[in-house]
């Protein structure tokens, strides 16, 4: 119910007299329901109508009405039969005293069709975009989410040094395999793999030059086999209560050469940098300079066009952004995570994903399973 509270306080304070949600995602977030297979659906929108005053209202097709209640922190409903016609005439009838009212909805989710149709139906109305209140109240976490942000990093965490505790450097594991095992590890600790997000990923060697070895045919890595001395990315994003959880790990085949070694340093450096600028005040603009003055001052080759980090919730990536033109203010609530990619030596695509919590006094690294300052090393026998 905190969520609840905080959800409703905003929509109070607001300039809008009600607020119409679309999106799957911000509906998961302003309804509290995990439904995975919503975008499954565009033909039978479900949506949660906040009035300035009031209770707030789900919207559904009839057929959902238990499951989306029964899953929602909103428990009142109104339902449809039909597709969108009979989805924009029953906001209408929702929204009949509010002829000239100030409407909010999320335009960046709504479709283009579906919008125009309620223009018609309510003409008076002003339609407005509530993406940036939406992105406000996403953004810093009440302490229930950061607990179960928390608990979702670790036991992602766990779950790759599990795999990581199998693999042998004599081994044959494929990387297909390996992707395999993660998914397993991460279903033992109680994860979600449902939605079209979740996935376990390994690349080594020739095939980590790459963010998704055997594009397009493949999104992780297949037939080839680890070999010894080679670098292994080793990737899992995955979900529990309808929030999101990345991490991101490195494994040598044998002790890392000295190359390999002043790789990883490289990521340790701009992660420290980062960390010691992630301040409440701070703007995440300015995190992204501190770490990129720190990746110039060794000499790293970060792989450009890239974000260096993103706030993760009910999405996995979401706002806010640690890239230049994000001048967002770090405050306590918000939940980072950083992910600064650098080429190894073989040209390898090398990236650690780590957590991180705003706190009153500064950010705090959540989730490791292990002290992650150096790679972990595989073993010739277990």
């Amino acid at each position: 119910m905190e969520l609840y509270d905080k959800i409703c306080a905003g929509v109070k304070g607001s300039k809008f007299d009600a607020i119409l949600v679309t999106g799957a995602d911000n509906f998961a977030y302003m309804a509290g329901a995990a439904i995975p297979f919503l975008t499954l659906y565009p033909d039978s929108p479900v949506a949660v109508l906040y009035p300035q005053r009031g209770d707030p209202t789900i919207i559904t097709p009839e057929e959902w009405e238990e499951t989306v209640v029964t899953l929602s922190s909103v428990k009142k409903a109104k339902t449809y039969s039909g597709g969108v016609d009979a989805f924009v005439e029953t906001v209408g009838s929702l929204l009949k005293s509010k002829k000239e009212a100030r409407i909010g909805i999320d335009l960046l989710r709504v479709p283009e069709a579906t919008l125009e149709l309620l223009k018609k139906h309510l003409p008076g109305a002003t339609w407005a975009s509530c993406d940036g209140l939406i992105r406000e109240l996403r953004a810093v976490k009440t302490d229930e989410e950061l607990e179960l942000l928390e608990d979702i990093s670790y036991k992602i965490d766990h779950g790759i040094f599990g795999t990581q505790h199998h693999v042998l450097i004599t081994s044959t594991r494929s990387e297909m395999s390996l992707s395999e095992e993660m998914r397993v590890h991460c279903l033992e600790r109680g994860l979600d793999v449902v939605g079209a997000h979740s996935v376990s990923q390994g690349a080594s060697g020739p095939s980590a030059c790459k963010f998704w070895p055997r594009a397009p045919y493949y999104g992780i890595g297949h037939e080839k086999k680890l070999m010894p001395g080679e670098y292994v990315r080793m990737e899992a994003r995955y979900s529990l209560d309808g929030y999101w959880g990345v991490g991101s790990r490195l494994m040598t085949q044998g002790y890392p050469t000295t190359k390999q070694r002043e790789a990883y340093n490289h990521l340790v450096a701009l992660r420290d940098a980062a960390l010691a600028s992630m301040n409440p005040g701070a703007k995440c603009s300015e995190v992204y300079k501190a770490m990129k003055v720190a990746a110039k001052d060794r000499g790293v080759k970060i792989v450009e066009k890239l974000t260096l980090g993103h706030g993760i919730g009910v999405a996995d990536i979401e706002a806010p952004y640690i890239s230049a033109k994000d001048d967002t203010v770090l405050c306590p609530g918000m939940a980072i995570v950083l992910r600064p990619v650098v080429e190894g030596p073989e040209g390898e695509l090398l990236w650690s994903s780590d957590t991180v919590f705003i706190m009153e006094d500064g950010p705090l690294v959540v989730g490791w399973y292990k002290d992650w300052r150096a790679p972990y090393v595989a073993n010739y026998t277990l």
